[in-house]
C-alpha cells in the first residue's frame, strides 16, 4: 500500500463536490483517467502502468458496421465502476492514462495502420502496457507487430477469444482484414505457432481454408465444443500454458463475439453458442495469475446493436479484473483497515 496516496475516492460519495454524479465525469476517459497524449517522455513521466489507446477502425470489417464507436462505448461504460475491487483488494486509481483515439483516416486504411502501429509502439516505448481498443479486428494486425517490433529478438506469445479464427489468407482478394488477423500475426518472425493459441472457434463462419490454414501451420485451436466438453479451467489453462511458457511477452486479444450472443448482443457478429461471462470472468484471473501481459486489445464492440450497453460492460469487466487481479498478483494491494471515519478526520 502506497502511504502516499489518498483513498477517500474507494468509498461511495458523501456529498458536495464529491457528490457529483460518477456517470457525468465531463470529460470521458478510461476509468476517469487523465488524458496523456502519445508521446513516450509524458507517458513515462505519469506513472501510470497502462495507457488506454481507442482505435475507432471500420475499415477492415466484414461483418456489421458500427465498431469504430466501440472506444466511446467502452469508456462510457468505465464510468459506472469505482476503482476498488473488494475481491482482490486493491485500488486501480491512478493506474491508468487515457491517450484518446487514433486519428483514422477513412480514405486510407494503410495510413490508419501505421498510425495504429506507431501508438502502440509509443506506447510501448515508454514502458507501459496498452489497451487497445477498436474497431473491428483487424487492428490486431497493426497492433501485434508493433509488439513483435518492440521486442526484437525476444519470443512473443500470442492468445486470442473469438468465435472465429479469422485465418483467411486473402478474403476476396485482401489480405489485412477482420477475416485475415490470425493469418497475418501469425506470419511474424518472433511468434512461433507453438505460442499461438485461440480459444472458441464456432458455427460455420469458419471456411475450410480456415482450418487447413491451422492446420498447415500447426496452430492449436480450442473450439467450443471441446471447451464444454474438457471443461474451462482445463482448456484455458493448456491454452495459457502454450502462450506464456518459454516467452518473454504476451498478446491478449478479446473478440468478444467469443461470448454468448445472450452475454454479449452488441457485436458485430453475434454468435449463438459461445463463453459465458462468469467462465471469461475466471479465465481472466487466469491470465493474471501468470504475472504479467504486454498488450490488451478488444475489439468488435458495436453499440449501436448493444442492448443495455451490455457487451461493453463486460468487456470492460474483463479488462479491469485483469488490471486488478495483477495488481493484487503484483502486491499492490491497500490497507484493509482504512475506514470512512479514519480519512474524515
Amino acid at each position: 500500500m502506497n502511504p502516499a496516496k489518498a483513498y477517500a475516492h474507494l468509498f461511495s460519495p458523501l456529498g458536495g463536490d464529491a457528490g457529483d454524479n460518477y456517470r457525468a465525469p465531463g470529460v470521458l476517459t478510461f476509468l476517469r483517467a487523465p488524458h496523456v497524449g502519445l508521446n513516450a517522455p509524458d507517458l513515462k513521466k505519469s506513472g501510470a502502468k497502462y495507457a488506454f489507446v481507442g482505435v475507432p477502425f471500420d475499415e477492415g470489417n466484414v461483418g456489421k458496421p458500427g465498431s469504430e464507436d466501440g472506444p466511446r462505448e467502452f469508456r462510457l461504460a468505465t464510468q459506472e465502476y469505482f476503482p476498488y475491487w473488494f475481491e482482490y483488494d486493491v485500488d486501480l486509481n491512478g493506474t491508468s492514462v487515457d491517450c484518446g483515439d487514433v486519428s483514422m483516416p477513412k480514405v486510407s486504411p494503410d495510413v490508419a495502420r501505421e498510425r495504429i502501429y506507431k501508438a502502440v509502439r509509443e506506447v510501448l516505448s515508454a514502458g507501459l502496457i496498452p489497451i487497445v481498443c477498436g474497431g473491428d479486428r483487424s487492428i490486431s494486425i497493426a497492433a501485434t507487430k508493433a509488439l513483435s517490433d518492440h521486442i526484437g529478438d525476444q519470443k512473443m506469445g500470442y492468445l486470442h477469444f473469438g468465435a472465429h479464427l479469422d485465418l483467411a489468407d486473402s478474403w476476396a482478394g485482401e489480405k489485412n482484414l477482420s477475416t485475415c488477423a490470425l493469418a497475418r500475426i501469425s506470419e511474424l518472425p518472433n511468434l512461433s505457432t507453438a505460442n499461438i493459441a485461440h480459444i472458441g472457434a464456432r458455427n460455420s463462419m469458419n471456411p475450410k481454408d480456415y482450418i487447413d490454414l491451422a492446420k498447415e501451420r500447426d496452430i492449436r485451436f480450442h473450439s467450443m465444443f471441446e471447451f464444454l466438453e474438457r471443461g474451462m479451467k482445463e482448456v484455458a489453462t493448456e491454452a495459457l500454458d502454450r502462450v506464456w511458457n518459454g516467452t518473454d511477452a504476451q498478446y491478449v486479444s478479446f473478440n468478444f463475439n467469443v461470448m454468448d450472443a445472450s452475454a454479449a448482443p452488441g457485436v458485430t457478429s453475434t454468435e449463438p453458442g459461445g463463453i459465458e461471462s462468469r467462465e471469461i470472468m475466471q479465465i481472466a484471473e487466469m491470465i493474471a495469475k501468470r504475472g504479467q501481459v504486454s498488450v490488451l486489445d478488444v475489439t468488435e464492440l458495436c453499440p449501436v446493436f448493444d442492448v443495455s450497453g451490455t457487451a461493453a460492460r463486460l468487456a470492460v469487466c474483463v479488462i479491469m479484473r485483469i488490471m486488478a487481479a495483477l495488481a493484487k498478483e503484483h502486491g499492490d494491494v491497500i490497507d484493509t483497515s482504512i475506514r470512512r471515519a479514519d480519512l474524515l478526520g
